[in-house]
């Protein structure tokens, strides 16, 4: 099933991602955010359609503290969370005894280069990661590659606006905070680069991902001066920025939404 085919374990070590991450992973495994939003409940409602209830084999791609991989275990037989960020796994790997998960096991290893056999997996699930993955296409490449025919992926993240001035004020937005973002990317392109590799979109559902800003920029510990700097940035933001991500000042915070594209993919 696992080949050594991706030396993508080491590589992750000087990655961005584990800069970011690693310090931050108990942060992440106790946010509510990403222990449960509607993303996942829809995640988890697609992935149960047309399945049988169960796959045989299931990969989380950058699984982060792995409560996705958690959803699909209830579907799956065997759940294979992937992260680059060693002190993630350690996260998913803890909360997966926590709650008696047997089926959920962790690799090391970055989403554009799997140590997976060809044609092995049942279904791919990521979620709140794509942003980012180094090389998005390489990573769908790779998809294709280790799914069997008729298999599934299955996909939820933050997106940009069709309109180009408010997603570049977004991407920079989140440049500035992380700098292991890589892209928020728009609708089209990701249902053009999908269709590109031979997968039918089969179902699509749009949420939002609900933040406050001072939460937001705490979860990476984001410097005091940089934090002040994009506090006056989404308080001065333009009209159609301001709609796009509904952002509002409550009190000494902000509150403001990214949307969210969930969709399922078929291979052909």
């Amino acid at each position: 099933m696992f080949d050594k085919r991706s030396s993508g374990g080491s590589q992750a070590a000087e990655s961005p991602a584990q800069r970011v991450f690693g310090p931050q992973a108990g942060v992440y495994a106790a946010s509510p955010v990403h222990a449960g939003d509607p993303s996942l409940d829809a995640m988890s409602r697609l992935a149960a359609q047309g399945s049988g209830a169960v796959y045989e084999w299931a990969l989380d791609l950058g699984t982060g503290a792995g409560f996705t991989a958690f959803a699909m275990a209830g579907l799956s037989r065997r759940v294979v969370a992937i992260d680059p960020t060693l002190a993630m796994l350690w996260q998913t790997r803890r909360i997966s005894l926590e709650r008696n998960l047997a089926n959920v096991a962790v690799v090391r290893n970055l989403a554009e280069a799997l140590p997976v056999a060809t044609g092995s997996m049942d279904l791919v699930a990521s979620r709140m990661a794509a942003h980012h993955f180094d090389d998005f296409e390489g990573m769908l490449d790779e998809v294709c590659r280790v799914l069997k025919p008729g298999g599934c992926l299955l996909m939820a993240d933050s997106i940009a606006p069709a309109e180009d001035g408010v997603a570049e004020w977004m991407n920079r937005i989140e440049l500035r905070r992380d700098y292991s973002h890589v892209e928020n990317r728009q609708e089209r392109r990701i249902g053009a680069l999908v269709a590109a590799r031979g997968m039918t979109l089969t179902h699509k559902e749009h949420t939002r991902i609900g933040l406050m800003f001072n939460d937001w920029t705490a979860r990476t510990a984001t410097p005091e001066a940089k934090t002040r700097s994009l506090r006056q940035d989404f308080l001065n933001a333009n009209g159609a920025v301001r709609e796009a991500f509904e952002i509002r000042a409550v009190d000494d915070d902000i509150s403001f939404s990214w949307p969210c594209l969930v969709f399922k993919a078929v291979k052909d």
